[in-house]
């Protein structure tokens, strides 16, 4: 895990940003909450993002078995 009060203000910035939260300045006022932040992020975000199988790729899946039974049924 990424030392966060060891990153340099533009550091802290950019990392803020690769985790899709855009940052304000950082200054000495603001820089714990930035902090913070990151720090939340870092915990809550999921090493990989799980997959969804929507309701389009459902009905795709259903056609394709309804024309494997006709061609059956044809042949």
């Amino acid at each position: 895990m990424v030392e966060v009060k060891c990153l340099s203000d533009d550091e802290l910035q950019n990392e803020l940003h690769k985790l899709g939260f855009p940052p304000g300045p950082i200054l000495p006022s603001t820089r714990k909450v930035y902090e913070k932040k990151l720090v939340q992020l870092l915990v809550s975000t999921p090493c990989a993002p799980p997959k969804k199988n929507g309701p389009g790729e459902l009905n795709r899946a259903q056609d394709n078995d309804d024309s494997e039974e006709m061609q059956d049924f044809h042949q």
